[in-house]
């Protein structure tokens, strides 16, 4: 059985969206997992598949505008199943250069990237600002393991991610081409995103990363294994020695001093 995957960064209304451009101005702000679905065969839904979609950890499927004469059938499955439900039109896989300007929605081609890079894609892409990121592959096997496992870490913190918007920028020095180092605040959060697109088998990235003055320095938490970090203290902002291993992605989080 071949099914499609997407992670979908936000929930949507009731409406149909047909494109990108529409299914953005449709989005509300709370994030989801979805799967792209094609119907087996081709534009036919089937409950035991969305049901195995739910049940992957995924919570929304996204589904090929021409086959839109099935799409009233797949939302009536995906209701059943508690799935959210987007129209969209085919995949633009994303690159790792592309990740750092997306549009809301970017799309993996699973198939064609290295399934350990999957993690670094799809967090590269949430901390510059999509909310739709797509992926193409099997549900079994290890890429489907992969991408189930991204999904439940966006939907694990799903209340966080709806709340962020840009930070100030991060000075990384020395510069490493592989590696990104994106800043994300929140009302009362900071957060930060790191991501290294290298090739498996290359060494770990080794830099510093300086942040901005007024962004604390200590015990900062590992949204995916509680683990923290500290950062070295600076008059001009916190410093923090970054190693990072290639197709690795962690994403941690500080309270704000608030006055």
């Amino acid at each position: 059985m071949r099914l499609t995957l997407a992670l979908l960064i936000a929930g949507l209304t009731t409406g149909w969206p047909i494109d990108a451009a529409s299914a953005g101005a449709a989005m509300q702000t709370r994030t989801v997992a979805s799967l792209w679905y094609r119907g087996l065969p081709a534009g036919v839904p089937r409950q035991v598949d969305l049901d195995a979609i739910r049940a992957a950890g995924l919570t929304a499927v996204t589904w090929p505008i021409q086959h839109g004469a099935g799409a009233l059938e797949l939302r009536r499955m995906a209701d059943r199943a508690g799935l959210k439900v987007v129209i969209r039109t085919e995949s633009e896989p994303l690159t790792p250069v592309s990740a750092l300007t997306p549009g809301t929605h970017v799309d993996i081609a699973a198939t064609r990237a290295p399934v350990a890079l999957l993690p670094a894609l799809a967090w590269r892409a949430v901390a510059h600002g999509a909310r739709v990121v797509s992926f193409d592959a099997d549900l079994s096997g290890a890429i489907g393991a992969a991408v189930s496992a991204v999904a439940r870490q966006i939907a694990i913190n799903a209340t966080l991610v709806d709340t962020l918007s840009a930070g100030p920028a991060v000075r990384v020095d020395p510069p490493v081409e592989s590696l990104d180092v994106a800043l994300l605040e929140g009302p009362r959060s900071w957060v930060l995103v790191a991501t290294n697109t290298a090739a498996a088998g290359t060494a770990p990235a080794d830099t510093y990363a300086f942040m901005p003055s007024g962004v604390p320095s200590a015990e900062w938490l590992n949204l995916f294994d509680g683990s923290t970090i500290g950062m070295s203290s600076r008059p001009t902002g916190a410093r923090w020695h970054i190693v990072l291993g290639a197709g690795d992605a962690r994403v941690y989080v500080i309270d704000k001093v608030l006055k």
